[in-house]
């Protein structure tokens, strides 16, 4: 119950400091302190009084002690006075005995003249002022009626007798006065001591007692304080640390407050606002530029796949056209190798006849004839050589240009692949931050997902599409190989061909010299027909290389036609990504 209580007394404490603005904090805290510091005064203040008061009871106390003494010394001074002048032996001495009693009696009025002052009951001290002052007169009366031998009288005893009696009187009366007032400074004096002492802790216990209120009031100030000020200050200072680190999301408890912590945690509020706005545009801003990447990416592979396109395809045009050219020439060459042969068969045959019937000079024209044609058919074999040879050579240089072009393409598809890389990790970075923005950044997740799977594919085409070029750049090379083989045939087809030239021109010669020499056609017979078999081994070899050059160039027209597909297949994929 009492627990209950105090959560209901702290709680209704704790909602009015929240109420209430700094300013009236430490103002209300100040004024509690001034309230138990101003107490402390006061009562060390009227300790100080009081104190005072019973120091100086005590000191009017020691001065009527110290006038009563006095006045107790003259009593004893004057009885002296009275046992001199009844034991004087001239009226001098008893003279000056009565004056030094007279004098202690003056001496004792003027002791007792600020006692009388200031003491708090003045007539006892007034009767003992009175009570000397009569001893002194009763000691001079004594003198002048026991004593009056010493001036010449006769004594009379009654006279002597009644002064010693009224000394003795005046004695006890002045002994019984100043014993009271003895007795009454003595009094006053403990009751101001005893006074003073309890005044005195009295003084102590309250200055203890308030300077421990001032201390719990202090503590407790500063506990209401740290509640009030410093922890919702700390959790302020948190939420900021958070929102540096990129926590968004934090709850500000304080903006609720009345006070100065209310309105800055509605400033934090405000700035935790312009924060998520900020980060909410920041993703905004990025996604804008992830996309206008990915478009200016989509634009760059398409206009890099129109320039292959146009240049690959120019190569793969011209290399078909070499190709059909190559194969074209080639089927000429087997064309007229096989005329070769009949024709160099009709020769041997024609040589044959001519050696059983060298008088026919009808059959050594005919020779003449044949030979000419196949001289003329030869002549055109190596010119047709010759022209597969410079275009193998310009087929060679396109086929060369291409696998440049394929490396391009190959750095190009590397740059795609790093623009890939980076794409992926702005996604990855988007999805972070999407990450910390929370509930607000699902949006941004979603999106910064589907850049990072655009990545992806991006990346995975460009690998399929390196992959492409690879094949490319591995037909190209076969491709190069083969054109090297088919160039190397050609030139050996020239070669031949020169040879078949040289050896027809000399059967022209020697068929000459038949007609010009029938008598001689014999031996020219014999001459012509080895020839004839050369010239006809010769074709066949023409035959054979003819054959291998319109195989090769079938070859290099299939390849050519692959070539071409796979590009039309890497233009797809680069405009497909």
């Amino acid at each position: 119950m009492h627990a209950w209580k105090r959560s209901v007394v702290f709680g209704a404490l704790d909602s009015t400091m929240v109420r209430l603005s700094i300013g009236r904090k430490l103002a209300l805290s100040s004024a509690v302190t001034a309230l138990f510091v101003a107490g402390a005064v006061y009562n060390q203040w009227s300790s100080n009084r009081e104190i005072r008061a019973a120091n100086d009871a005590l000191a009017r106390e020691e001065t009527i002690l110290r006038g009563i003494s006095q006045a107790q010394m003259a009593v004893a001074r004057i009885q002296v006075g009275q046992k001199t002048v009844e034991l004087a032996r001239s009226a001098a001495a008893a003279d000056a005995a009565v004056a030094a009693a007279l004098d202690e009696a003056r001496k004792a009025s003027a002791g007792l003249a600020q006692p009388i002052a200031i003491a708090l009951k003045p007539d006892v001290l007034r009767e003992s002022e009175r009570s000397v002052h009569d001893l002194a007169g009763a000691v001079q009366r004594f003198a002048q009626a026991g004593r009056a031998d010493l001036y010449g009288r006769p004594v009379d005893a009654a006279a002597a007798s009644a002064s010693r009696e009224e000394i003795a009187a005046l004695t006890g009366r002045a002994e019984k006065t100043i014993g009271e007032s003895v007795a009454n400074a003595n009094r006053f004096t403990e009751a101001a001591m005893t006074t003073a002492a309890e005044r005195i802790d009295a003084a102590t216990r309250l200055g203890l007692v308030a300077g421990a209120a001032m201390l719990l009031s202090l503590l407790g100030a500063a506990l209401l304080l740290m509640l009030n000020i410093q922890r919702p200050l700390s959790r302020l200072v948190a939420v900021l640390e958070r929102m540096a680190a990129g926590e968004i999301d934090a709850t500000i408890a304080e903006a609720r407050r009345a006070d100065e912590i209310g309105a800055l945690g509605r400033a934090v509020e405000s700035i935790k606002a312009m924060v998520a706005r900020k980060a909410a545009e920041d993703l905004e801003r990025r996604q804008i530029a992830d996309a206008a990447a990915a478009a200016a990416r989509q634009t760059a592979m398409i206009e890099m796949a129109d320039g292959f396109e146009a240049t690959v395809g120019g190569i793969v045009g011209a290399v078909s056209s070499s190709a059909s050219e190559l194969q074209v020439t080639a089927q000429s060459m087997t064309a007229t190798a096989t005329q070769t042969a009949a024709q160099s068969t009709s020769v041997a045959a024609a040589a044959e006849e001519a050696a059983t019937n060298v008088g026919t000079v009808a059959a050594a024209e005919e020779l003449g004839a044949s030979i000419s044609e196949i001289g003329r058919q030869v002549a055109g074999s190596a010119q047709l050589a010759q022209r597969a040879v410079s275009e193998a050579d310009h087929t060679t240089q396109f086929v060369q240009a291409l696998g440049q072009t394929s490396a391009k393409i190959g750095d190009m598809v590397g740059m795609i692949s790093n623009i890939a890389s980076q794409t992926n990790l702005l996604a990855l970075n988007a999805t972070i931050e999407a990450a910390r923005a929370g509930e607000a950044g699902r949006g941004f997740a979603v999106v910064a997902a589907e850049v990072k799977e655009l990545a992806n594919q991006t990346a995975r085409a460009t690998d399929e599409i390196a992959r492409q070029i690879g094949e490319v750049r591995g037909v190209t090379d076969q491709t190069v190989g083969a054109i090297e083989t088919i160039t190397a045939l050609i030139r050996e087809i020239d070669v031949v061909a020169t040879s078949i030239a040289a050896a027809v021109e000399q059967q022209g010669a020697a068929t000459q010299e038949i007609v010009r020499n029938v008598a001689q056609a014999s031996v020219g017979t014999s001459a012509v027909t080895g020839n004839i078999a050369g010239v006809a081994q010769a074709s066949e070899t023409t035959g054979m290389a003819a054959t291998q050059v319109l195989t090769s160039a079938s070859a290099l027209s299939r390849q050519s036609e692959q070539l071409t597909a796979e590009v039309h297949r890497f233009l797809a994929t680069v405009r497909a990504a």
